[in-house]
């Protein structure tokens, strides 16, 4: 028996997946942060090595991948995919950093919801039973995030209000089988427009769908906020 949808938006799943490991890889800002402690890496290098900012996001999401992988103890090779994106335009920075991998992959474009959307997909896939193992992987980059949504860092008209885009990257991989977490339910949102156009205030954009995900998952399934 495969997973049922419940209500309008939701899918509970018959044999839940497992996170069967987790890795994470942040620059210099993250690290100074509360949640230093939690993360696997924190490189004081933002160019990561590389000559850009674009190729710097994709070495960071190289180097968590690598690092998910040999958590889990299971070669990139062996998994039955990989789902993966970030914020440049045709996902470049997840296309080059997984061009060597030898799993088939799967591009995907969500914004802030990319790594839920990656964790959905891949639960559903194993969950159906056409995979035993998929990898969720996203990225961002601050410096890349300016220059592809508002301008260039050497501009310098960044105002004070807007948001500050993460530079890191997180990866999971879920397994059919095994102990830990599991991925138990997956509610798909909706597109929530309200009319912002304001680029340097887009958690006001996001906020709108996000409430109503929320609210569509209490609704199908039956739980009350507590």
């Amino acid at each position: 028996m495969k997973g049922k949808r419940i209500g309008r938006q939701t899918v509970q799943f018959s044999t839940p997946p497992v996170i069967r490991a987790a890795a994470s890889v942040v620059g210099r800002k993250e690290g100074e942060g509360p949640l230093r402690g939690r993360f696997d890496s924190v490189s004081q290098d933002t160019y990561f090595g590389e000559k850009s900012w674009e190729q710097a996001e994709s070495a960071m999401l190289r180097q968590c991948f690598a690092r998910v992988c040999s958590k889990a103890a299971l070669p990139p090779e062996a998994l039955d995919y990989v789902l993966s994106g970030d914020l440049l335009n045709q996902c470049v920075g997840s296309a080059y950093a997984m061009r060597g991998v030898s799993a088939p992959y799967l591009g995907l474009y969500g914004a802030c919801s990319t790594m839920a959307e990656a964790v959905s997909l891949a639960a559903m896939l194993i969950d159906g039973g056409c995979a035993e193992t998929a990898a969720a992987l996203t990225s961002s980059h601050f410096c890349s995030a300016e220059r592809q949504y508002r301008f260039p860092l050497e501009y310098g008209g960044r105002p004070p209000t807007a948001q500050w885009t993460v530079t890191g990257a997180g990866a999971l991989i879920l397994a059919a089988a095994g102990s830990g977490p599991r991925v138990t339910m997956a509610t798909t949102g909706t597109i929530v427009d309200a009319g912002i156009t304001d680029t340097n205030n887009m958690g006001a954009a996001m906020a709108p769908a996000a409430a109503d995900t929320i609210f569509n998952f209490l609704t199908d399934t039956n739980t009350k906020p507590e």
